[in-house]
């Protein structure tokens, strides 16, 4: 068995809440804008609540097999072969989202920050820092999440708080958008921008228990849905939806536009420093959820060397997707329009069929 560590539940929920809502600095919301105009601040709440119904199956799959994984729990539901296909599809999954991750934001640093720095330098950097931070462990990954979602949760504010000189709530008509029921419609499919929670099944013995997972969990999503709605509301006040959908990087141009005289302007580093922080928790996290179940499906005990042999996969797809840049956004739109499968439904379907077959705990006597 890996030993992975343990932590408690503000550990987790820290780490999984970073892991969802680092994605906000990216293009996502303009892809939203672009989809449903300026209502994303009450369509992400949509998402939101479906992927709260998702968890929901995934906590359900964990309490009627307690003290085991979600890959444990595939091996016991679905037999050795196709609980191994699921595993593998739920892995490349993570793999793809962290491979994307990075690219898009060697993407965005090399439009706003680096602009003639070579991609393979920043993307190397990256690599390397998840590298070390893979190797320390998951419960030191963990425990730095929680020591610096504090400063973030500062910064995030701050930025929110200063930039309220450029809201124009006339932006935020008309209330409906392009229609409710495209809004609905979009709202559902998009879950998979919460689809990180997954990590908690990932890792679900390196917790106390399922209650803790449970707590964790919709806590998480919560905290996730809410400021990812209230950036996105931000967003919409600052921007019309039709210059909104062309920007890049939201948050950072709404950084740049803060100026209060001489003694604030251009706190662009703050905004720099929790995306940095965030992007680079974010990537960890995920990548070392393909680490872990990689091993944990060939039984695999020492997780190091496969983390130094993972980071140059990892190296060598982002360098794919960053060298085909359009490639790169388009896989980005497909992870969140069909996202939501490899960490909702396949639970789901495990779920189903543990029941039916009268597997776990509620089978015993």
């Amino acid at each position: 068995m890996i030993r992975e560590g343990k932590f408690g539940v503000q550990e987790a929920m820290w780490l999984t809440t970073i892991t969802i809502s680092s994605k906000v600095f990216y293009t996502s919301p303009g892809l939203v804008v672009s989809i449903v105009g300026n209502t994303g601040w009450y369509m992400t709440l949509i998402s939101m609540a479906t992927a709260i119904l998702g968890f929901t199956f995934i906590y359900l799959l964990l309490k009627r097999f307690p003290d085991k994984d979600i890959i444990a729990i595939f091996n016991d539901t679905m037999g050795g072969i196709m609980g191994f296909i699921f595993s593998g599809i739920l892995g490349l999954y993570l793999l793809f989202v962290a491979t994307s991750t990075i690219s898009e934001f060697n993407e965005v640093v090399k439009v706003y920050v680096f602009p003639l720095t070579p991609s393979v330098l920043i993307i190397a950097l990256f690599a390397l820092g998840v590298l070390v931070l893979c190797l320390l462990g998951l419960e030191s990954l963990a425990r730095f999440a929680k020591l610096s979602v504090y400063a973030m949760l500062f910064g995030f504010i701050l930025i929110l708080l200063l930039g309220i000189h450029n809201y124009d709530i006339n932006r935020l008509f008309p209330i409906l958008g392009y229609g409710f029921d495209k809004i609905l419609v979009s709202g559902v499919v998009r879950s998979s921008s919460y689809g990180e929670v997954i990590i908690l099944a990932v890792f679900a013995t390196s917790l106390q228990g399922v209650h803790h997972i449970k707590k964790a969990g919709y806590t998480s999503l919560i905290i996730s849905g809410l400021s990812i709605s209230v950036s996105l509301l931000a967003f919409n006040l600052s921007f019309p939806y039709y210059i909104g959908q062309e920007i890049v990087a939201p948050m950072y141009q709404m950084a740049s536009l803060i100026d209060y005289g001489r003694f604030i302007q251009r706190v662009e580093p703050v905004f720099l420093f929790i995306w940095f922080l965030s992007s680079f928790i974010a990537v960890t996290g995920v990548f070392y959820c393909f680490v872990s179940i990689y091993c944990k499906m060939f039984r695999i005990q020492d997780i190091r060397p496969i983390v130094i042999g993972s980071v140059i996969i990892l190296f060598a797809g982002a360098m794919i997707q960053s060298n085909i840049g359009v490639t790169a956004s388009l896989n980005i739109q497909n992870i969140r329009q069909y996202g939501w499968i490899p960490p909702f439904i396949l639970p789901l379907i495990s779920l189903v069929i543990g029941t039916l077959r009268k597997r776990g705990v509620k089978s015993c006597g």
